[in-house]
């Protein structure tokens, strides 16, 4: 028998199906977009970071936006819920010391992995439609959720609520929150997250009453 004939044949390579995949290039993208930035990145240097062939990439997603919506995704479920776990679930009596309490522990959830809240709240500007509408979107819906919230917060309270104002204020709520986040990340030195969230519950709880409507009267007035 000749050699060639006892050879043992070279095993193949495990093919591993996209959607196992998928995690590790996500990993990978991460990495690199924290690096480089969204525009600079390339398809080639996730796969790179992955240790698979660009087509491995391709295999799981068509195009780098996909691919970025994608990791976006996975990382603003993290950063918004840990925005909704900064205010109480239920209406409290006191909002400004629930508020105070659970910004402390979101703050500090950005102090201890500031890569991650980066990557969504200080992304590039100017990013392609799809991954705009797709920020908006998740915006939307905490402002949906905090609505509904301050809503019972001054029905406890006693308050007449104006309808604009409250959804004013939830908007306001969201805003605030990851602009203190991003205090949080930018001037570390100077915000810590303990004070950084009392301080920001303090100045979103004192205007309550604004909230309240107005006269009848007075609206008739505002709209002659």
């Amino acid at each position: 028998m000749s050699a060639e004939t006892t050879q043992t044949p070279r095993a193949r390579a495990v093919r591993v199906a996209p959607e196992h995949r998928r995690p590790e290039i996500l990993d990978a993208a991460f990495l690199v977009f924290q690096r480089h930035g969204y525009f600079r990145a390339s398809m080639d240097a996730i796969a790179a970071e992955a240790g698979v062939s660009k087509p491995v990439v391709y295999g799981c997603f068509d195009t780098k936006d996909e691919l970025f919506v994608a990791l976006l995704e996975r990382e603003e479920r993290r950063v918004l819920g840990e925005i909704a776990a900064a205010l109480p679930r239920t209406p409290v009596a006191d909002p400004r010391a629930a508020l105070a309490d659970g910004l402390t522990g979101f703050l500090r959830a950005v102090a201890d992995k500031p890569e991650a809240y980066r990557l969504v709240l200080l992304g590039d500007r100017g990013v392609p439609e799809g991954v705009a509408a797709r920020i908006r979107h998740g915006r939307q819906m905490q402002v949906d959720a905090i609505t509904a919230l301050v809503e019972a917060w001054t029905t406890i309270r006693g308050l007449r609520a104006d309808p604009d104002a409250t959804r004013l204020l939830a908007y306001a709520l969201v805003g605030a929150t990851e602009g203190a986040a991003r205090a949080v990340l930018t001037e570390p030195d100077r915000f810590d997250p303990d004070r950084t969230a009392h301080l920001l519950a303090g100045l979103m709880t004192r205007g309550e009453h604004a909230l309240e409507s107005t006269d009848t009267t007075d609206r008739e007035h505002d709209h002659s």
